[in-house]
């Protein structure tokens, strides 16, 4: 509009030289030319003005955009180096940051078998910028485990991608003479006092696992928490704990290096990676069959459509070799699943634990 104006502006003054230059033309012509030459400043001065509103315009306009590309995306994890959550946040922080084109970084957040972090992202605004990656148990079990739950799931987050499910394992370490499950057992039953198993925190899938055998076996085993898989894995090597409950994959490397013996896991089959080791079904306990998994999540609010894009990031980085791979030592079996469908799944087990830990008596409140 302004270039138009100038262009306009400018007819006046070719008049004017025209007239001067050609006596010849009538005289209307040319006191046409003269009065002409008040619009026309008339005119350049009010696209000088469209000129400048143009430019506050556009100021405005790039200083309202979101500066997304520079703001750097947070994974809160709520468990320290070592294990599987730890190991979760940083593989797929690099894939975000390639993704998202920003940067981003792993904020341990650890204490309390997880909840700090889950917290800290009920606290975050939902602007895409912190997101938490977190096993089921933050989710869908702690809730159910006291009277009054500092967050609840179907409120205070969105859920946005399913990063693997995983088996539990109950490995024994040094501490525990040699043999299979019916053997742990038999030698906890006569030895009570050092009849004790870890896990990566109380009131966690993994402790209730511990709970459910010990239930179903009518066997008493201590539970013991820790805060995280590493140092339940530290200690159990070490012979400071008999037994350890833990996702099944993170056991698999010391138990090849024949510092621990994994006796049995939750799954419906035995694994790919490791199938030499039996399941709880197989040994007489089918009650034990229990699906775990780790998911990415944002606080409640997140836009659909990040929400969305942080899926398609995952989802394409989980089809990929190198990860896949990475998923895969961790005994991982990824899903190809939407946020929404995601979503689903929360819903499902969240409604699946409350009658199972209201049965078991267990309350966290009490620890």
């Amino acid at each position: 509009m302004p270039h138009r104006i100038f262009t306009l502006a400018r007819l006046p003054a070719a008049l004017v030289l025209l007239a001067r230059t050609r006596p010849d033309l009538p005289l209307t012509l040319v006191l046409l030319a003269r009065t002409s030459m008040v619009l026309s400043a008339a005119l350049i001065r009010l696209a000088q003005s469209q000129r400048r509103r143009l430019a506050v315009v556009v100021v405005l306009g790039c200083a309202s955009m979101p500066v997304l590309a520079q703001t750097p995306i947070k994974v809160l994890s709520g468990f320290p180096p070592g294990g599987a959550v730890d190991i979760l946040a940083r593989v797929f922080a690099e894939r975000l940051a390639e993704g998202a084109g920003r940067p981003t970084l792993v904020d341990n957040r650890t204490g309390a078998g997880g909840l700090i972090a889950v917290e800290a992202l009920r606290a975050a605004a939902p602007d895409g910028a912190t997101l938490l990656v977190a096993p089921d148990a933050n989710i869908t079990v702690y809730p159910h485990t006291v009277r009054k739950p500092t967050y609840d799931p179907r409120t205070d987050m969105v859920a946005v991608a399913y990063l693997g499910h995983y088996d539990i394992g109950f490995g024994v370490g040094p501490a525990f003479p040699s043999g299979d499950l019916k053997a742990y057992l038999a030698w906890a039953k006569a030895d009570p006092l050092h009849a004790n198993y870890g896990s990566a925190g109380a009131g966690s899938t993994l402790h209730f696992v511990g709970l459910m055998l010990a239930q179903a076996s009518t066997v008493e085993l201590t539970h013991v928490p820790y805060r995280g898989v590493g140092p339940a894995l530290t200690d159990v090597t070490a012979g400071q704990i008999p037994a350890v409950a833990l996702p099944l994959g993170t056991m698999v490397a010391q138990s090849r290096a024949g510092k621990m013996r994994i006796l049995a896991h939750t799954g419906t089959r035995r694994s790919v990676v490791s199938p030499d080791i039996p399941t709880f079904a197989e040994q007489g306990f089918p009650g034990l069959q229990i699906d775990g998994w780790f998911g990415l999540f944002a606080p409640a609010g997140t836009p659909a459509a990040l929400v969305n894009r942080y899926n398609d990031i995952i989802m394409k980085s989980i089809r990929t070799q190198a990860v896949g791979e990475r998923l895969r030592a961790l005994d991982l079996d990824s899903r190809d699943y939407s946020a929404t469908e995601f979503a689903a799944v929360v819903a499902s087990d969240f409604e699946r634990w409350g009658p199972i830990i209201r049965a078991s008596g267990f309350t966290a409140d009490s620890q």
